[in-house]
This record gives C-alpha cells, structure tokens and sequence, in this order.
C-alpha cells in the first residue's frame, strides 16, 4: 500500500458491516487487479479503512461503486507523462430534469425569451446572456466557399450529409497555425463566419442546390430559411432558433468530447469542430436523426406506423428517435420541440404521420421521444427540406463546441485515455 496515503483505523466488528469490502472484493467489483487498485489509492480516488486488529485495509463500498459508474479510465488529471485523464470539469452546461442548463440558464426558457440563437452563443462562449435579440452582421469567410464546395461536387454525393458538408467549409476556413490563430485575436470573428458559412450552406437543401451566399444584417436563422428557399415568417424563424438554441450543447456528449481532445492537443478551432463533425455525424447523434426523418417519410398510412411499432414490439428493436439515459423521464427537449410543432398548425402528410407515430411508440411501446424525432417532427411540421433537421442541430451544436474548445484551452493540458 502506498505510505503517501492515509488510513483510518476502524473497529474489527465494523468490517463485517455491508459499508466496507476487502480488497479483494474491490477488485472484483471493478475487475482490476491489485496493482491496479493500489493505483486508484495512490491518486486518491480510494481511500482505504485499516483495521485495528489486523494489517488489511477495507474499502467503502459507495466510494468503489462510485468508481465503478464513473468507470476506472475516467480518473484525475496527472500523469508521469504529462497528459491528463479524461476526467473534465465544465462550467458550460448542467443536465437537469428540466433540460439543459447554460451557464446556469434553462435553455427552455431562453428559447422563450430572448429567443435568439445568437444570445445563446455568446452566453456559452462568454457567460453573458444579452437581454434583447442580438443580431451580428454578415461576417463572409476568408475563402471562396461556393467555389470549394463545387469543386468537391457535393451535389452529386448520393445522400447528402450536412455533417459533411459542414467540414468541407470548416476545413477550407482553417489554413492557419494555432499560434497564428490566437496572435490575431479574432477567435469571436472566426466562430461566428464559422456559423454564418454552415448557414450559407443549407442553400445544397433548398431549390438552388448551391452554398447560399450570406448578405446583410439579420438574424442567423433568416438566413437558413432564404437559403433554403423558405419564407421568412416570424413562426418558422422562432422554430428554427429553437432548434438551434435546444440543440446548442449537451454536457460531454461524444463530439464535444472529440472538440476538446483535439483542442487539448493543440488544434486550431476549424480543425476542432471538424473532429466534432466526425463524430457527430454518428447513427446516435446526428445521423439518427436522419434516419428518425426518414422513417416517418415512409410512412403513408396511420396503418403503416401501427404495422412498424408491431414489428418493432415482436423483434425486441430499437426504434431511432426514442429514449435517452439522461432523461428516464422523458427528454423535455424534445417536448418542447413537439409542442412547437404543434403550434405551427401546419397541415402536411408528413407532420400529421410524425405526431401519430410519436403517439403510437409512446403508447404501445411505452418509448418516450428524444431530441432526434423532436428535431425530426418540428422540422416536418415546418415544411423543411430533408436533413434540415441534422442539420440545423450541427450548426447549432458548433456553438456549444466552440465553447467547450476555449475552456479546454484554459485547462492547459492534453486528454489523454488509460487503458485501465
């Protein structure tokens, strides 16, 4: 046992009480071997009991299964090679019953008031929630987008992910050195030309099929609704800002967990969002959303979705858009995001087959709708192009990832797994 940490002496009689376990069990429990535990005792992650009457430690029960739900890869930082566990601490967003929580802000409630995406980029990148709608003029990139996105021939992918054409504009923004990144001192300008070129690049969805070239002074989701084709109506530019705002961070998902090891490894910020794209673009995150979207385009008939709920129910399947362990209650988000949907009162075949199918899984198979089929409903009800909805949760995604590189940055070390 390490001599640098301290045991307390307990009675023998007490380490027959279900509270502590021997060594042994410990390391059952967290399927280790004794070296290894005798590591977690040395990082403090364990504090071992003595007994009085025998030279053998005991452990806390609750401290070893604390451990074991963190699992034994997540410790503290510090390490003889100066890299740092993958243990993070950030001030940037609380999961709550009630949703997220921004800076200490309900994110349900900013979309109410002030209901701009705009204020909610600068309350996660600064801290500072702006009163009234704040609107940033058009900040064009650097580089010729239309012309690099053309030349990728992105038009001609046979399904179209926005992920992807987000990283195509990301990559062509980010030539520059990290060093050369900050000595500018324009990390505020390249985030929000950042947001204003993904906005631009919804015009691949809309009837054009081009990048949308951003003009003029308004708020960034008027933007994507002229790129996309769409009128400008003040319903559909509160429903795209709260995509955008709901969809904005979530804690350490995994692509946000990609941002910062990338930015702990001294990437630039374009390079950083690009390796959250990646990651992003996942069947769990983004990608299910695509597939949520799709699978309520099938459908032609309330007997079609009683027929796919069936099979579902016989195979034991997990249907895409449904349950998430954060919310065993439900994902208020995507309450919210149905609720909005509703209130659009738009009488379309797509929306009326999305609410019934919410309402059939809920019902029979007792599955409650997560942010994908929230996404999914609101952007069908809406009458957006498909994958508007992946979309518009990337872009307004890449406001919570900026924030989260710029707080890693300031932890000064590098995120680095062990494998034990």
């Amino acid at each position: 046992m390490p001599s640098s940490q301290p045991s307390t002496n307990i009675d023998a009689s007490i380490a027959q009480d279900a509270e502590f376990i021997s060594a042994k069990q410990a390391c059952t429990m967290l399927g280790v071997k004794l070296a290894t535990l005798y590591t977690y005792v040395s990082r403090g992650r364990l504090h071992p009991v003595a007994r009085a009457a025998t030279r053998a430690n005991l452990y806390r029960r609750d401290e070893v299964e604390e451990l074991l739900a963190r699992g034994p890869a997540r410790g503290p930082a510090g390490s003889a090679s100066g890299a740092s566990s993958p243990v993070i601490r950030s001030s940037i967003t609380v999961i709550t019953p009630e949703g997220p929580r921004y800076r200490g802000h309900l994110a349900a409630d900013i979309v109410r008031y002030p209901g701009a995406f705009e204020n909610v980029a600068e309350l996660l990148w600064s801290g500072v929630l702006p009163g009234s709608r704040h609107v940033w003029p058009a900040e064009p990139a650097d580089v010729d987008i239309q012309a690099i996105i053309d030349a990728m021939c992105v038009q001609r992918m046979p399904q179209l992910r926005m992920m992807r054409v987000f990283s195509i504009a990301a990559t062509a923004m980010g030539g520059g050195t990290l060093g050369e990144e900050l000595r500018s001192g324009s990390i505020t300008r390249y985030s929000r030309q950042m947001l204003f070129a993904f906005a631009g690049c919804f015009g691949l969805l809309g009837p054009g099929r081009r990048y949308w070239a951003i003009q003029g002074e308004q708020p960034l989701a008027e933007h994507v609704l002229q790129a996309l084709g769409m009128a400008t109506t003040p319903k559909l530019v509160d429903a795209v800002n709260a995509v955008l705002i709901l969809g904005a961070d979530h804690d350490l998902s995994s692509a946000t967990f990609a941002a910062r090891i990338a930015a702990s490894a001294g990437s630039g910020l374009h390079a950083c969002v690009v390796a959250a794209l990646a990651t992003h673009v996942g069947s769990t995150l983004a990608g299910g959303c695509d597939l949520s979207e799709q699978l309520i385009r099938s459908f032609d008939t309330p007997r079609h979705i009683q027929a796919r709920v069936e099979q579902a129910e016989r195979n034991g399947e997990r249907l895409p858009g449904f349950t998430i362990a954060q919310y065993p209650k439900g994902d208020p988000r995507a309450c919210q995001l149905i609720e909005i949907a509703y209130q659009l009162g738009t009488p379309s075949r797509e929306a009326e087959m999305a609410f019934r199918f919410i309402e059939c899984a809920t019902a029979q198979l007792g599955l409650r709708p997560n942010i994908e089929m929230g996404l999914a409903a609101l952007c069908l009800a809406a009458g957006l192009p498909e994958c508007t909805a992946s979309g518009l949760w990337g872009m307004g995604r890449t406001a919570g990832w900026i924030a989260h590189v710029l707080e890693q940055r300031l932890a000064g070390s590098q995120l680095r797994p062990r494998n034990y």
